[in-house]
């Protein structure tokens, strides 16, 4: 089984949308189980970014998010056979989701929608990762050595305790899927968790507190995730920053990244003349 990267632009002679919103195919469709994420193909950047297509929508659908913004839709495409053995598996994961609903005392579809959404975030949280790491190569080409050198880790599912009772005992958790990119000063942390993905900017020094720190900031950006039979579409709450794909808000991002350790900088420079 591979995954097709498919991205359409303005010239591939698709009809043009009409609803006036915009698209980006991506790898990864976790609503379908048969179906696993593979890593997308490299691919260099493009500082100038990348102009979206449009496709037509599909006859007798409704799109029900209210704001005009663009939607980005993660899909994946079966282009060989399940492989022999995988019928076990199946059943495997079948039983053992049924396992835990019980165990929940819940449906079975809230628990598959939990196992879906959690693969989705991981997908987007990956692809994010990837992007932002090409921008790190390239930037310490000028930053290696000093408080602008950027270093990045994916530490992939990390599970934290929110709340403990009056022994100490764990009584609540929270599992997030977590990227950071990390200069000196100030560290840029990407979080996912349910159908929401968060960038934090918060001092480096704080950063191994993980969510204990990261909750005392406002996000820098929050992307809204929602999972239907098409695919994984995301959009950014509130449309800040305004961005049309992955690439400009990674580039937004690591910008940001960037301009609040210089700033972090020069506030330090200031106190020590002081």
């Amino acid at each position: 089984m591979e995954a097709l990267f498919v991205m359409f632009g303005k010239n591939d002679g698709r009809p043009p949308n009409k609803s006036g919103k915009e698209r980006k195919f991506l790898d990864g469709n976790p609503g379908n189980p048969a179906q696993q994420a593979q890593p997308a193909p490299g691919r260099a950047v493009d500082r100038s970014m990348f102009a979206n297509g449009a496709i037509a929508p599909q006859p007798g659908t409704q799109a029900d998010w209210s704001v005009a913004v663009s939607e980005q839709i993660l899909v994946y495409h079966e282009s060989e056979p399940v492989a022999q053995g995988q019928d076990w598996m199946s059943q495997l994961k079948q039983e053992s989701l049924q396992f835990l609903a019980d165990q929940r005392g819940c449906h079975l579809q809230e628990v598959y929608r939990e196992s879906i959404y959690k693969s989705g975030i991981a997908i987007l949280v990956d692809k994010i990762y990837g992007l932002l790491q090409r921008y790190m190569y390239e930037f310490n080409q000028v930053a290696n050595g000093t408080d602008l050198h950027v270093t990045g880790s994916i530490s992939g599912d990390v599970t934290e305790v929110t709340r403990y009772n009056r022994f100490r005992e764990a009584e609540e958790t929270k599992t997030y899927f977590r990227c950071r990119f990390s200069t000196k000063l100030c560290s840029l942390v990407v979080r996912g968790c349910d159908d929401v993905v968060e960038a934090f900017i918060v001092p480096t020094s704080k950063v191994m507190a993980l969510s204990r720190t990261e909750n005392d900031y406002p996000p820098l950006a929050t992307i809204q995730v929602r999972i239907t039979e098409q695919g994984m579409m995301w959009r950014m709450q509130d449309s800040n920053p305004p961005v049309e794909t992955l690439d400009q808000l990674c580039m937004w991002l690591f910008s940001s990244m960037v301009q609040e350790t210089k700033n972090y900088a020069r506030l330090n420079g200031d106190e020590a003349a002081g």
